[in-house]
């Protein structure tokens, strides 16, 4: 639950531009092998209101191997705040990482390369930030789908933010315990970052895997710090949902994944047998409220989602703990 707090957290806090370039904000797109999507995402920011001298945009192409390059050529000449960055497929984790350092600005905005900026996008961040206290670190807005068939009838919002679809409503909210930002539309100073060491760069999506949480790790280690997060509900992007996405396959794998990266988050290598974790693993996934009330329906089963990626979080979970 979101500890809000009330508007003496909001206080003037403008940050400074950067000393040697003037630039206000910087935003960072990491992309593999989305060259159609990643076109859009870079005209919503050619498109900005913010005047191209006040904000720098950071491209960092994680090793694609599709026609990114071209696309990225292409936006050079059209955006000349653009700055490409080009790496071997390292995951998400470490192109967020040097994206950010690569960018010159105090504020660095991220945006998914399948996402799509308002034209005030930046400008409001700016605006928000100068009435931010200094210790709110991040800033977040709603993710609003922009899909490519209608959704399936079975898509709830609980299953909606695991395609980075959601919102916290339409009042402002400001925690020191939440995370109150999503990974395609979050903002973070730079002061923050450079406190806690940034991203870590062995989490986030590598390749065809779906591993993700270097965000939601990176948030863990500033709440600790002290920072705070802030909701603004009129600062919205567009995610793109492919129709892939929209399978009940694909959510299993989603959340199989999810099991993963958290097993790799809050765990460290261990010398306890193999066996002795999974007997643990197994005891403690007996007794869950999850698997008692499904036990009692098993007509349900095959036809649950909810119970289905349960299922394949827990395998997750269970690897990730096993292979550590």
């Amino acid at each position: 639950m979101a500890s809000a707090h009330s508007g003496s957290d909001l206080k003037s806090a403008a940050p400074a531009p950067s000393a040697s370039t003037g630039v206000e904000i910087g935003v960072v797109v990491c992309t593999f092998n989305r060259a159609t999507r990643l076109r859009f995402a870079l005209e919503s920011l050619r498109t900005q209101s913010l005047p191209p001298s006040r904000f720098a945009v950071t491209l960092v192409d994680d090793g694609s191997n599709d026609d990114t390059p071209a696309v990225s050529a292409e936006y050079k000449s059209r955006l000349t705040n653009l700055t490409v960055l080009r790496q071997d497929n390292r995951g998400l984790g470490a192109a967020r990482e040097a994206g950010w350092r690569s960018c010159p600005a105090p504020l660095i905005g991220f945006l998914d390369d399948d996402a799509i900026a308002p034209p005030n996008w930046l400008e409001k961040l700016l605006a928000i930030f100068a009435q931010a206290a200094p210790s709110i670190a991040c800033v977040g807005g709603p993710v609003e789908g922009d899909w490519e068939v209608p959704p399936p009838p079975w898509l709830d919002a609980d299953l909606a933010r695991w395609l980075t679809v959601w919102t916290l409503g339409t009042k402002p909210v400001t925690s020191r315990d939440d995370m109150l930002f999503a990974g395609a539309n979050m903002t973070i100073r730079r002061q923050a970052l450079e406190a806690v060491g940034g991203f870590d760069q062995t989490l986030g999506r590598k390749g065809l895997s779906l591993l993700s949480h270097e965000e939601s790790e990176l948030w863990q280690r500033l709440r600790l710090a002290g920072w705070l997060s802030h909701f603004a509900p009129d600062l919205p992007v567009r995610h793109f949902v492919p129709a892939a996405r929209l399978r009940p396959s694909w959510f299993r794998r989603r959340l199989f994944w999810e099991g993963i990266s958290v097993a790799r988050r809050e765990t460290k290598p261990t010398s306890s047998p193999r066996w002795w974790r999974a007997a643990k693993l197994s005891l403690r996934a007996l007794v869950s409220h999850q698997v008692r009330s499904h036990l009692l329906q098993p007509r349900q089963w095959r036809r649950s989602i909810h119970w289905q990626c349960h299922v394949a979080f827990k395998l997750g979970y269970a690897r990730g703990m096993l292979t550590r």
